[in-house]
């Protein structure tokens, strides 16, 4: 009597814990391998000709560009002997001791205080041809698991150098920069 009660309690148990084994089988996914996109060259080109649809006006896309806006003060001082105006002094001049007269051994301070309020636009346009070439690199130099490769070739270094170039055309634009408008 005792054998069919200790049978009948491990049949229990091996039915509860059979039934309770698939309950870690799907765990958490946040340890597993997440995947990443693979691209083809004919994906990178499509995802370019995408991105050109938006960029490009006409024969010109824009490739870089800067928006800025602000406002600011300028402070310039002038000190020194002789005539301001000959010197470059573009504010009231006090002169220091003497006259106003032309005598160039007068001592004089300038001070030109300016506000400016500025809004600039700058953007770099080329081609539809450079607009691919520059992209087209730029999305290989990315490995498919979206890493930036180890190592660039001399063309892929040529290009950085073109690209940085490019940027660097854009980077005046603000307070006493290019293009202010």
């Amino acid at each position: 009597m005792y054998t069919k009660r200790a049978l009948l309690v491990l049949a229990t148990l091996l039915l509860s814990f059979a039934s309770h084994g698939g309950e870690f089988d799907q765990g958490s996914g946040e340890f597993d391998t997440p995947q990443t996109p693979r691209y083809s060259e004919a994906d990178l080109q499509k995802k370019i000709e995408n991105e050109m649809a938006i960029a490009c006006s006409g024969n010109l896309c824009k490739v870089v560009g800067q928006d800025n806006q602000g406002s600011g003060w300028t402070v310039q001082f002038q000190v020194g002997y002789g005539n301001s105006y000959n010197n470059g002094g573009g504010g009231d001049t006090i002169y220091i001791g003497g006259n106003n007269s032309n005598n160039n051994n007068n001592a004089y301070a300038n001070v030109t205080v300016t506000y400016k309020n500025f809004k600039c636009h700058s953007n770099l346009l080329v081609t539809p041809a450079v607009y691919r070439f520059v992209n087209t690199y730029l999305y290989n130099m990315v490995n498919s698991d979206g890493s930036v490769k180890r190592n660039f070739s001399p063309a892929d270094q040529t290009v950085i150098l073109f690209y940085t170039t490019m940027l660097n055309k854009v980077s005046a634009c603000g307070m006493g920069g290019v293009g202010n408008n």
